[in-house]
């Protein structure tokens, strides 16, 4: 006779569902980002990119603390932060609006986009995993061992199928080093959010980290601000802003690092990997862009890596015996 230990049909598929959600919505925030790439392609070029960035942040940073005081004081939850915390969400808003999202942009005109794939984001998940165990972290797994490769190289074969292949050499240098150095960013961010995402809530975090992110380029965005600039700015190029402020951002980091939380950092750093795709698609429908063949078997790629390297430890295992749960 077999014994139940509390554990019904019912509570594995809840359990299941429950581990799935927060896979869901890294997809989420990757098709998010990958139709952002199409929006920026469509209206952001009209936009200085520091201006572009200082803005967005500007924009959300009110919004979100609106947002986030009701919601506290309706549920009677403190908004304090320990000191040294609290300076850790400034640094790591500061990160993100300068480290990463102006780097790249400036990167980016030293280099190209092929480039930006694969060594801006291509390299998070390695560094990530270098980093995580130095500090033990995690543990290494043959899913990892052959998930991590196999995904990166089929990036590659992603970005140098498409209009703009991969290019290295003397020209591109500068960028690419710059590209490398937002990995690193990209890396320790993850690894320090993930922290902080266990201790306090969500809605505080974000809040604090793109009002640092605010104030950090608010200087810039007021030096070059004026009734001109904003007149030569087309319909499009607002549309843009807008989808990248309020969808891109708001909506994206708050359930980016949601399902940081829940995932940890090399995981949530390896569905960076998703992006070429969901940008490719996004292009095909938003603006008629072809699908090569190297795309669509780099994206077949893509996703069988992450099949490998997020099924691991990640199985809903079998409920223990009354001994083992007593030892």
């Amino acid at each position: 006779m077999g014994y139940n230990y509390g554990y019904g049909k019912a509570d594995y598929s809840k359990m299941s569902q429950k581990l799935l959600l927060p896979h869901l919505g890294f997809l989420v925030v990757y098709l998010l980002w990958g139709i952002n790439i199409s929006s920026m392609k469509i209206g952001g070029h009209e936009w200085d990119p520091v201006m572009f960035n200082g803005l967005r942040y500007v924009l959300i940073a009110p919004l979100l603390w609106l947002v986030t005081y009701f919601h506290f004081r309706q549920k009677g939850i403190s908004l304090r932060m320990e000191s040294r915390d609290l300076g850790r969400i400034l640094f790591l808003g500061i990160l993100s609006a300068i480290g990463m999202e102006v780097l790249l942009s400036y990167a980016l005109q030293y280099s190209n986009a092929a480039n930006g794939s694969v060594l801006g984001r291509g390299f998070m998940p390695v560094l990530t995993v270098i980093i995580s165990l130095a500090l033990k972290e995690i543990r290494l797994s043959y899913r990892i061992l052959i998930g991590l490769p196999f995904a990166f190289v089929s990036v590659i074969v992603i970005v140098a199928g498409g209009e703009q292949g991969l290019h290295f050499g003397q020209d591109t240098l500068r960028g690419d080093g710059l590209l490398l150095l937002r990995s690193l960013f990209g890396a320790i961010y993850l690894i320090l959010m993930s922290r902080l995402t266990s201790r306090y809530p969500l809605m505080l975090l974000i809040s604090w980290e793109m009002t640092a992110g605010a104030v950090s380029l608010l200087p810039y965005v007021l030096w070059k601000a004026d009734a001109a600039f904003f007149a030569g700015i087309s319909s499009n190029g607002w549309i843009s802003l807008a989808y990248t402020a309020i969808l891109a951002t708001m909506v994206g980091f708050t359930l980016h690092n949601w399902s940081l939380a829940r995932l940890g950092p090399f995981k949530a750093s390896f569905y960076g990997y998703t992006l070429p795709i969901t940008a490719a698609a996004a292009g095909y429908f938003l603006l008629h862009e072809l699908l090569t063949v190297y795309q669509v078997l780099g994206g077949i790629g893509v996703l069988f890596a992450m099949y490998l390297v997020q099924r691991d430890r990640q199985r809903v295992g079998k409920p223990k015996t009354a001994e083992a749960q007593a030892t």
